[in-house]
């Protein structure tokens, strides 16, 4: 996820510079590709965060089934990768809203 934020970065750094030269085509260009990215990037994290809910569903579900007698269930914690998932699209979505 870090190499998509990094590419999010360029793009706005590009985006401005190509403003600053009055190249609005470009500028718009580069503002497309990093809304496809961010767009593709939402899809991920989405589909991440289904699969991670679905299992702890299935986890959960499990450790009732299991349980002889009443204990607090514990969920484990979501998992570094969608952590990260989900801070890559915080940081697209901030770095399109500054240019």
């Amino acid at each position: 996820m870090g190499r998509l934020a990094d590419r999010v970065r360029w793009l706005q750094n590009e985006a401005k510079t190509a403003i600053a030269q009055g190249d609005y085509a470009r500028a718009a260009a580069l503002i497309d590709d990093a809304e496809l990215l961010a767009e593709d990037v939402h899809g991920l994290v989405d589909d991440i965060e289904h699969r991670e809910t679905d299992r702890l569903l299935g986890h959960a579900a499990g450790e009732a089934a299991a349980a002889h007698g009443p204990r607090p269930a514990v969920l484990p914690r979501p998992r570094r990768g969608l952590r990260v998932a989900i801070g890559a699209s915080l940081a697209m979505s901030l770095a399109l809203t500054e240019c």
